[in-house]
C-alpha cells in the first residue's frame, strides 16, 4: 500500500478525535438524552478512532513549504 502525503502536524492543529467526543458526551450527560443517543454517539467515537488509528500508520508527513524542509 502506498503511503499518503500530508502537511506535518506541527505545521496544524492536532486532530484527535478526544476532544470533540468529550464534548459530545458533555453535551448528552447534560441534556439527559435517551440510552440510543448514547449508543449512536459510541458508536460513531470508535469509527473516529479507528479512522483517526489508520492514518496514523498511513500518511507520512511533509513540511509546508516555507516553514522548513522544502521537499
Amino acid at each position: 500500500m502506498k503511503k499518503q502525503t500530508k502537511i506535518k502536524s506541527s505545521s496544524l492543529p492536532t486532530r484527535s478525535p478526544v476532544a470533540t467526543s468529550l464534548l459530545f458526551w458533555l453535551l448528552l450527560e447534560h441534556t439527559h438524552a435517551p440510552e440510543w443517543a448514547y449508543g449512536v454517539f459510541w458508536t460513531l467515537t470508535a469509527i473516529l478512532v479507528a479512522a483517526f488509528i489508520v492514518s496514523f500508520f498511513t500518511e507520512v508527513e511533509r513540511d509546508v513549504p516555507g516553514f522548513g524542509d522544502r521537499s
